[in-house]
């Protein structure tokens, strides 16, 4: 809990960035109606996301500015339909006062003369401005008009307990949402991107157990940290990532797929079993997910012990196949991507893949026992393996594919965790 001199200090900052002085007379309700719904949101008042977000409501009265956040949000910098504020908050928004006016003053003020201290609005470089809806409106959608709503989700809102948002409109109106009901025309969401991963300068880049990142460039970085996409982070490229663990032969030709195929094991495709399995994996409100997975090989090397993959990045409509009455999820092919070269003498028969959808949190340390089969003497032993992910990450479960599965044309297995399902193959 925070301090009454803390909640008031909150309010009244609202209060300055929200409400112009010609409607002081209505403020004091509307402020009572967010307290409310912070309350039962469990949301601090004193959150400078939840400045931003009235503020933004207030700010989308100007055409210029929502020209504005409408060009940046079709940009798609991460393929999703959002923006950083961080990243754009010294641009211009257009118009007659292109030249002096930046994204940061049409909602704040001028940089000298802020309705609001800024340096007491510590905006999270994550924060994200995202156009939010069916996925079939966001793409029709060719302005952002002055009625939309502002939602704001919190970074510490755990919205399967809590899934009512406070709701900002540019009329002044503060209204609640539960973000379990689809809204029928697109809505503005503030929240943290969950694309980007931070990365400390200086930290130990073993944390993404691979060398993904350290060849890649930053997506943009501030004082102490970097920001990479996430399918940098998790090598989710054609190639890269789990090399072979020695330059011998296939190991003998028992008949399996890999024997007589020396290619890299890829996915093919990947897809939700259940829409509510997608559902769970990631709200509508947070747009697509973002899928990566971990394989446990069994190498001796431990570079190769854990491989990490990202599915490449894809609209939520791609995961998904609606008909007039209800949606059925859908496959999902990555393009050529390869996660290590299955040497039957250098790893385990049985390898474990493990699934995620990533959401952005505090690392947390995990550690789960795997099975491995000796390649040399066939016996099966188990092993405490520990892993390093993010605390709000969705576990989608694992499961086991052995050496031997079928791997190749029309045959080629299809392997499920229960949540999600795959096929490896290698042709």
């Amino acid at each position: 809990m925070f301090s009454f001199g803390l909640r008031f200090l909150a309010l009244i900052t609202i209060s300055l960035i929200y409400f112009s002085c010609s409607e002081l007379e209505e403020p004091p309700q509307q402020i009572k109606e967010l307290e409310k719904i912070a309350k039962k949101s469990n949301i601090n008042l004193n959150e400078p996301g939840l400045n931003f977000a009235a503020s933004l409501a207030n700010g989308l009265k100007s055409e210029n500015l929502r020209t504005f956040v409408y060009d940046k949000i079709q940009e798609q910098f991460d393929g999703d339909f959002n923006f950083l504020y961080y990243t754009e908050k010294t641009s211009p928004i257009g118009g007659p006062n292109s030249k002096s006016i930046t994204f940061e003053e049409a909602l704040f003020g001028n940089q000298n003369n802020f309705k609001v201290n800024n340096s007491n609005l510590d905006f999270d470089p994550l924060m994200q401005v995202a156009l939010r809806g069916a996925d079939e409106d966001l793409v029709a959608m060719n302005e952002v008009g002055e009625g939309i709503p502002v939602f704001y989700i919190s970074p510490n809102q755990d919205l399967e307990e809590n899934p009512i948002v406070p709701v900002f409109y540019a009329s002044g109106e503060i209204g609640e949402w539960n973000i379990q009901n689809v809204p029928d025309n697109p809505v503005l969401v503030v929240s943290l991107n969950e694309r980007l991963v931070k990365v400390s300068r200086g930290q130990n880049l073993k944390i993404a157990l691979n060398d993904c990142i350290g060849e890649s460039d930053p997506y943009f970085s501030d004082e102490t940290d970097d920001y990479y996409f996430y399918d940098d982070y998790y090598c989710g490229s054609t190639s890269g990532g789990g090399g072979s663990g020695d330059t011998g032969g296939t190991g003998g030709n028992s008949g399996c797929d890999r024997d007589m195929n020396s290619n890299w094991d890829r996915i093919d495709r990947v897809r939700f079993i259940t829409m509510k399995n997608l559902k769970d994996a990631e709200e509508w409100v947070h747009g697509a997910p973002e899928v990566y997975f971990i394989i446990f090989t069994g190498s001796s090397q431990s570079h190769l012990a854990q491989i990490r993959k990202s599915i490449p990045e894809v609209d939520r409509s791609k995961w998904k196949d609606c008909g007039i009455f209800s949606c059925n999820t859908e496959w999902v092919f990555p393009s050529n991507l390869e996660v290590f070269n299955w040497e039957k003498m250098a790893y385990s028969q049985i390898i474990t893949i493990q699934w995620y959808e990533r959401d952005p949190g505090d690392s947390e340390t995990r550690q789960t026992e795997i099975s491995y089969k000796d390649p040399i003497t066939g016996i099966t032993y188990t092993e405490k393996e520990t892993v390093t992910i993010s605390n709000n990450d969705e576990d989608l479960d694992m499961t086991f594919v052995e050496y031997c599965h079928d791997a190749t044309g029309s045959d080629a297995r299809v392997h499920t965790t229960g949540k999600i399902e795959f096929v490896l193959r290698v042709d």
